[in-house]
């Protein structure tokens, strides 16, 4: 007979289970079929009253490139200046073989993940240490690669890819072990329960013939109720954990845009070969906008060995017109490009971050995929492992993103100044600010405000790098 503290017990775990379920559902990174703001192909857009704007937009961006080169062939004699190409396209066999050998280190993750469905290994602590170690190597061993080039800097915008890349892949990689073995520890519980109910129920059948007590149907309960949770959580649409450990299921998620790895996606029907190429053109049309503001109006001025107001004012325009460029090429061009390829159906990438209040609302809309993985494997790890407070993980969430992106700009400029850093934190006072009552109820001076930084951030950065370089090689001669 099954004790009272043993019923209790049964009881009490139960309750757990149920509040396990909670809080997973809660965390939970759910795809589903949409198409992105900006998409030709989405119905709403085609609809919407203001799409006569981008038309405008793209319109007027046809004339800012005639003019722009009629000016370079005036003062210079030429339609457009190479050099900036050239320094572009440079070491580029070395780029992509150094970044093919960055992608074939994270297969190591595949033969882990089959040793933590054996059992082999546990993933607290030996596996979190195990895994916490490797992408830490990586991911120096990439900072690494990048400084000691052949005994030569890349120029920046190699070092942009290849750094930007490594980080994509370490969290990829990242999010891939953290779910496989999460799925491990419930597949071991589910095998361990799929024997133990038949036998207990063997053994109360043997021991008595009166049926089961209100204890026993209790314990009997809550360990059915647990197996049935347990197979949810391994299932997710027709793909059934251990069955996605396999070495296409790992190539595919590679080349799906989403940095959150889950084991089955929603897809589309078919690849449409007339959008992989509409996709194609607006790419590098875009990147030919973006190579022109950047060679004729924004590198020039940065260089200048006298810095005046002037200056600062000239490229304030050009910066943000490269940041919309920027952010166009990447999630509405390359991002549903890849999207298209791998017939990946939800293409959120973004959400209207234009119309931001906030400088949180924008951190969550403006990039959707690593905002997901920020939600899903800090901001809810934080609470749920370190039982930290809504408040105090989304601090720790910011705080780790101006980290990486301190990060990268020591990749890119090679010493710690840690400009972006500060600038990033500066937003923290900003969203406190952004949440008082005569803001929060007047959203058009919180867009306003959010609008005055954009423009000003980002020219602040460039000036400030781009600076801190030339005075020290004015130092140095």
């Amino acid at each position: 007979m099954i004790t009272l503290t043993t019923a209790a017990t049964a009881i009490d775990q139960k309750k757990d289970i149920s509040d396990k379920q909670t809080l997973r559902k809660s965390h939970r990174i759910y795809f589903k079929a949409r198409l992105s703001s900006f998409d030709t192909t989405n119905p709403e857009s085609s609809s919407d009253t203001f799409r006569g704007f981008y038309t405008l937009f793209w319109i007027a961006m046809g004339f800012y490139v005639i003019l722009t080169l009629v000016r370079c062939y005036e003062q210079d004699g030429v339609v457009l200046s190479l050099g900036f190409f050239r320094l572009m396209s440079r070491d580029t066999v070395a780029l992509l073989c150094a970044d093919v050998a960055m992608i074939a280190q994270t297969f190591v993750v595949l033969p882990y993940a089959h040793l933590l469905k054996k059992g082999h290994v546990r993933h607290r602590p030996t596996g979190v240490v195990l895994q916490h170690t490797f992408q830490t190597i990586f991911l120096f061993a990439g900072i690494h690669a990048t400084y000691t080039r052949n005994d030569r800097d890349w120029p920046m915008t190699q070092s942009t890819f290849f750094t930007l890349h490594t980080f994509v892949m370490m969290m990829k990689m990242h999010s891939y072990t953290e779910l496989n073995s999460d799925l491990a520890t419930k597949y071991r519980r589910l095998l361990y329960l799929k024997q133990r109910i038949p036998k207990w129920i063997k053994d109360r059948e043997t021991a008595s013939d009166e049926g089961y007590s209100i204890d026993e149907q209790s314990e009997l309960t809550a360990m059915e109720t647990e197996l049935s949770f347990l197979g949810q959580e391994l299932t997710q649409g027709t793909t059934r954990y251990p069955n996605n450990l396999t070495l296409a299921n790992y190539v595919d998620y590679l080349a799906v845009p989403t940095l959150v790895y889950w084991m089955e996606y929603p897809r589309t029907d078919k690849i449409r070969p007339r959008y992989v190429l509409e996709k194609t053109t607006a790419t590098l049309g875009t990147m030919l906008l973006l190579y022109i503001t950047t060679e004729r109006y924004i590198y020039p001025q940065l260089y200048t060995p006298n810095m005046s107001l002037r200056v600062v004012l000239e490229v304030l325009f050009p910066f943000i017109m490269n940041y919309m460029l920027v952010f166009y090429i990447i999630f509405e061009c390359i991002l549903n490009w890849f999207a298209e390829i791998t017939r990946f159906a939800d293409r959120n990438f973004y959400d209207d971050w234009w119309n931001s209040v906030t400088f949180d609302e924008y951190a969550r809309k403006w990039n959707k995929p690593v905002h997901h993985w920020l939600l899903r494997h800090v901001y809810a790890i934080s609470m749920d492992d370190y039982k930290i407070s809504k408040k105090s993980a989304s601090f720790v969430t910011f705080l780790f993103s101006s980290c990486l992106h301190e990060l990268v700009m020591v990749m890119l400029t090679r010493k710690l100044r840690m400009y972006l850093f500060f600038l990033q934190m500066s937003q923290v006072p900003l969203i406190t600010l952004g949440r008082q009552p005569f803001i929060k109820n007047n959203p058009t001076l919180g867009n306003v405000i959010f609008w005055v930084g954009m423009f000003l951030g980002p020219p602040l950065l460039g000036i400030l790098y781009t600076r801190q370089v030339l005075w020290e090689n004015m130092s140095q001669s």
